[in-house]
């Protein structure tokens, strides 16, 4: 089954995503719900605003309630009590943040990020399969695959590093994505879209090599974004432009954390 068709290229491209949630109209826009619920707001204030997709972050939930409980309740989907589809991002940009932040937190090896939980202190590790495997047991319609996110701080060097774990992380992801998909018996109409993030910071050339790696593994769509802000906490548009010419046409492209409203519309 053809996950994401295009139906329009004039101006903007226009296309619909099918998930066994309903249908998404793309371009769309996704707050975040990431701990499983949106702050402030009720699921009447969500409906009546016409809010459908939102994302959850792998992070957050895994440590707090915990996937025990969520399994228990039948899924995120259950466990929110929200019938629209879903994307959960990895966990990655907030444990490397933690991690970053203060190196006594955790480390990042090329097998996996080692944390400790702010919440109690407790060690964790997240490998490239785990966290396939916590997404899938969420039961999202859309995941991301586990990426290093490096700093901005980041030398030349440092990010090429961050880049081809990136790109090896991604094979991991893809071969653990097709793996649950079997072992789950998932169908084509109800498996889950799965992204891919380019990496590489401010180095156009480590963006190009990390965006055609991951395009060999052919994801659903490509994830870019997240680091493409200057110190001032502006929106650098023509990386973010560059970034995305860089995707398939025929495929998603997924802007994370760009900014502010007035960044999103532009």
């Amino acid at each position: 089954m053809e996950k994401f068709k295009i139906i329009s290229k004039k101006k903007i491209r226009k296309g619909k995503i099918q998930t066994k949630n309903g249908e998404i109209k793309t371009p769309f826009f996704m707050p975040d719900a990431t701990r499983g619920f949106m702050k402030s707001l009720s699921d009447a204030d969500l409906n009546k605003i016409g809010i459908g997709p939102m994302v959850v972050n792998t992070y957050h939930l895994y440590l707090q309630p915990g996937m025990d409980l969520i399994k228990k309740a039948g899924g995120i989907h259950r466990f929110m009590n929200w019938n629209h589809p879903l994307l959960s991002d990895s966990g990655g940009y907030q444990i490397f943040s933690l991690i970053h932040k203060n190196p006594e937190m955790g480390k990042i090896t090329d097998e996996k990020a080692i944390f400790k939980s702010p919440l109690d202190g407790r060690k964790h590790e997240l490998t490239p399969e785990k966290s396939i495997q916590i997404q899938f047991d969420l039961g999202v319609n859309m995941m991301v695959v586990l990426d290093d996110v490096p700093p901005v701080t980041y030398s030349e060097e440092e990010t090429r590093i961050a880049v081809e774990r990136t790109v090896m992380w991604a094979k991991r992801c893809k071969a653990e994505y097709e793996q649950q998909i079997k072992k789950r018996k998932i169908n084509s109409e109800e498996r889950p879209l799965i992204f891919g993030v380019i990496q590489g910071g401010k180095n156009a050339e480590l963006r190009k090599y990390c965006a055609e790696e991951l395009v060999k593994l052919d994801f659903d769509g490509y994830g870019f974004g997240a680091r493409h802000i200057d110190e001032n906490g502006n929106l650098m548009e023509d990386m973010v432009r560059e970034t995305a010419q860089m995707i398939p046409g025929d495929k998603l492209r997924f802007a994370l954390g760009v900014g502010t409203p007035e960044d999103i519309v532009k």
